[in-house]
């Protein structure tokens, strides 16, 4: 199984759509779909506007729409951060105030921090990571431990592609959940620019169980291809 999970155009947060910059990013996104749109089986995307806007330019072309999954809608968790005396999103911290939490640096810890042990930040993890385990089912792969166990009709196994157009902290959520790597660490040390394409696949070298890799994070290709520079909506470079 192949899910492609691509990253919205660049946004206008206020609005909840895309800039004008973010119509062009995905315009050129378009042509990367129309190429391989013969290879997927099915398109998702998140309920916000922004994911949506650009689901629609991709897809319209094609005469295609893409089911809504509520739960892959951008990570909500936010908390107390003393820096600023106030609440933000949960995933933007200063170095210097987290890299100093050791239970920030393990999957099973992370939660227990300062930083995210609160109803709203674990369960906007929850949220997603469990709605991706219920699609997952849909074709096939039942979370067991940490592995997914798979149960193949005389067909064999799903060989197929899904593509959701959704947001970049959800998608480092769901690698997170998918390799065991602490979610913060994820959030804080990737990133992936608005339109870019990760690609996560299946590997089922044993019958009855599957484990997923990421073969790509954040690709934009689409875009340098087309001469359109690459937004740092999300980056901080100083």
């Amino acid at each position: 199984m192949r899910i492609v999970l691509i990253r919205h155009g660049d946004p206008d947060y206020v609005k909840d759509f895309l800039t004008e910059k973010g119509e062009r990013e995905a315009a050129c996104l378009a042509k990367w779909i129309k190429k391989y749109d013969h290879e997927v089986d099915a398109y998702y995307m998140s309920p916000l506007g922004r994911a949506k806007e650009t689901s629609r330019v991709c897809l319209e072309p094609l005469g295609k729409e893409a089911t809504v999954l509520p739960w892959i809608r951008e990570y909500t968790g936010r908390t107390y951060y003393k820096r600023i005396d106030g609440v933000r999103h949960a995933w933007d911290f200063y170095p210097s105030d987290w890299t100093g939490d050791e239970t920030l640096y393990a999957e099973s810890t992370w939660r227990n921090s300062p930083f995210y042990n609160n109803e709203e930040c674990i369960d906007g993890f929850r949220t997603i990571t469990e709605g991706f385990d219920q699609l997952l089912a849909s074709y096939g792969y039942e979370r067991e431990g940490h592995i997914y166990r798979t149960h193949w009709d005389e067909k064999g196994s799903y060989g197929g592609t899904i593509v959701i157009f959704c947001h970049m902290i959800a998608t480092l959520s769901v690698i997170a959940h998918l390799t065991g790597i602490a979610a913060p660490l994820l959030w804080h040390g990737f990133f992936s620019a608005p339109t870019g394409i990760t690609v996560i696949q299946s590997e089922e070298r044993e019958p009855g169980t599957a484990w997923f890799r990421v073969r790509s994070l954040g690709e934009v290709a689409h875009l340098l291809a087309e001469g359109e520079p690459v937004s740092d909506s999300g980056f901080f470079p100083g």
